[in-house]
């Protein structure tokens, strides 16, 4: 099995001061008996030493983070506009992910674009962020669009301003995409788990039955 924390547009210490207690307290859950494999940050971190030092503590095969457009104003200009990760699976059909900010998407968060961009970087599902919208889509032509949205709940143009994040599982030869996307809800004490099941047969991303 695969396991893979995303999450990303914190915007700390601009527009939040820090994760939620309890999303640190499920990190370390999640990753207590087995830590995850990688950790996947769709840019816009900011400036947040001690978060980056935490969620690196969490992966043990990689800290991935791609660079946000408000990135630039902190330093945090070393990190690639695009990363993808490569995973086999036993009909010979490579599942690739792809992580972006998705700054470069107009209008933003649009669907189409993603989609496009999506093709051509020849990646069977693309992560991205920039929105502060979370959203798990699978377009008609099987390409799986995923936006962990916000981890702190971070203001924006479109925002839900619900603090979220996404674990995926691959199971079964990376070919069982099982993902979990967690919300804080205001005025919520506890975390909402919405679960999606998806397939990766014959090289597309298809809707488990």
């Amino acid at each position: 099995m695969v396991k893979i924390l995303v999450l990303g547009d914190t915007h700390i210490p601009r527009r939040s001061s820090a994760l939620p207690e309890q999303f640190i307290h499920k990190i370390y859950e999640l990753s207590a008996i087995s830590k995850f494999d990688f950790v996947l940050f769709t840019g816009d971190i900011i400036e947040a030493p001690n978060l980056i030092k935490f969620l690196k503590s969490r992966a043990t095969k990689g800290f991935y983070r791609v660079l946000g457009n408000m990135d630039f104003y902190s330093g945090n200009i070393d990190a690639p506009i695009y990363k993808k990760l490569q995973f086999n699976t036993s009909d010979d059909k490579n599942l690739v992910i792809g992580l972006t900010h998705g700054a470069q998407v107009e209008p933003r968060g649009d669907q189409f674009e993603l989609e496009a961009f999506a093709h051509e970087k020849e990646c069977n599902i693309l992560i991205s962020g920039h929105t502060h919208k979370e959203d798990v889509f699978l377009s008609e032509n099987c390409v799986l669009l995923m936006n962990p949205g916000s981890a702190t709940g971070a203001w924006s143009f479109l925002a839900t301003e619900t603090p979220s994040f996404i674990v995926i599982n691959l199971t079964k030869n990376n070919q069982d995409i099982n993902l979990s996307l967690f919300q804080l809800r205001k005025n919520e004490r506890e975390m909402r788990e919405t679960f999606f099941r998806f397939k990766f047969a014959k090289g597309k991303v298809l809707r488990a039955i």
